[in-house]
Order: structure tokens, then sequence, then C-alpha cells
């Protein structure tokens, strides 16, 4: 295992960011989660869960803990399969954020993990532009 992490940069403010992350509703619109699932206590020792639809449409329910918040900077969560991830938010020029997924994972892993973080980010990156 080694420390691997994917560093972009999000088109909002800081505080926008951490908002989209943390707020349930908005949290269902990135994941993407079915509507009223999602169930966050953004809290050292917290919980968050939510219900996702496969593209089967089988109901499948995913949930993590928060092991360390830090507002509006740095949170420290489980993702499904137990995987520990930590999100460091960054305030970057012009009002855009520096978002910072980091993960200890197999190297063989990096790609993937790549990809799926540049997924999500994708759908972030939606969620904030219809948020103010």
């Amino acid at each position: 295992m080694s420390e691997f992490t994917v560093t972009r940069t999000l088109n909002a403010p800081r505080e926008r960011v951490w908002r989209v992350l943390t707020q349930s509703s908005h949290f269902e619109g990135w994941l993407p989660a079915k509507s009223g699932t999602a169930v966050l206590d953004v809290r050292a020792g917290g919980s968050w869960q939510a219900t996702v639809i496969s593209s089967d449409g089988e109901e499948i329910a995913l949930t993590g803990r928060y092991d360390e918040v830090s507002k509006p900077g740095r949170l420290v969560m489980t993702v499904p399969g137990d995987v520990v991830t930590a999100i460091t938010l960054t305030s970057a020029p012009d009002d855009t954020t520096q978002i910072a997924y980091t993960f200890d994972v197999d190297e063989s892993m990096h790609a993937m993990v790549t990809e799926s973080v540049d997924e999500v980010l994708g759908r972030v990156s939606k969620v904030l532009a219809a948020t103010s």
C-alpha cells in the first residue's frame, strides 16, 4: 500500500464546495443517490448513508464514517469497501478551490482511483454549477 493523492481544481469557492460535500441534498446529487436516502452526521465519529440505484435497477445501500471533520478544509471518511480517503480543500485564486483526495492503496489501483475521483468530481462540478 502507498499513499496516493489526486488533486484537481473546482470552479467554486471553498465554502460552497464544503456545503456540496457535506449537505444531504447536494450529496445525493453527486453520489448519485436516490432522493431522500442520504443521511449525513458530519462530525468526527459520525456516519453517512445513502442508497444508489444500479444500472439494472437494484437498490444498493452505501455507508461510511467520518473520522475527521475540520470545516471547511478537511474531511477524512470511509467510502464503500471501507477505504479511508482524506479530502482537503484549499482556497485558490479566482474563487476556485483545490481539492485533494488522498488514499492509501496499492499502486496497481492508482489509475482506477484517479478515474473514479474524476468521475465523482465531474458530478460534484455539475452540482456546484447548479448551486450558489
